[in-house]
């Protein structure tokens, strides 16, 4: 089911067009590569990894200003709190950033999908400092980035609807 379902996200997502094509495509490699790494449970330079992807989502988070500019203080204040995310407890980023709880509200939920570029590889890479250790801890941090997946479909469409 979980390769089915990448298929899907995968086949969906090389739909998108060439608005901030290069970004997201980059960004798709990248989390793509992470989620098999996941799926081996391969714990060699997790930590890094993920940290890339956070480091790519921000990217993708200031060039999404240009068409959901109604997100300019959901996204300052993600981008703010983007490095130091990832050293927070677990159930603080769910709290947070996950949830919104440190984030200002939301005033369109396109904003969401792209907050979520961040803030999912930020959780793994959490959970790569802390450590996972058990086949749960895994299946939890491979579902960070099928969710990402998802996400980052959504993202493209709305890229490609805002030229």
């Amino acid at each position: 089911m979980k390769s089915s379902l990448l298929t899907l996200i995968l086949l969906t997502l090389s739909s998108i067009t060439l608005a901030n094509s290069n970004q997201l495509e980059t960004y798709k490699q990248a989390a793509t590569k992470l989620y098999q790494q996941l799926e081996e449970q391969n714990p060699v330079s997790l930590e890094s990894h993920a940290k890339q992807l956070v480091d790519l989502s921000k990217d993708i988070v200031k060039s999404s200003l240009k068409a959901l500019p109604q997100c300019e203080a959901y996204f300052s204040a993600l981008l703010k709190a983007a490095d130091t995310i990832a050293t927070l407890p677990l159930d603080e980023i769910e709290r947070g950033y996950h949830a919104d709880g440190k984030l200002p509200a939301l005033t369109d939920g396109t904003c969401y999908h792209t907050k979520d570029l961040l803030v999912h590889p930020a959780t793994v890479q959490a959970m790569a400092r802390i450590g996972i250790n058990s086949k749960k801890d895994w299946e939890s941090a491979e579902h960070e980035i099928e969710e990402v997946l998802e996400h980052l479909s959504l993202v493209g469409a709305v890229m490609a609807n805002h030229k």
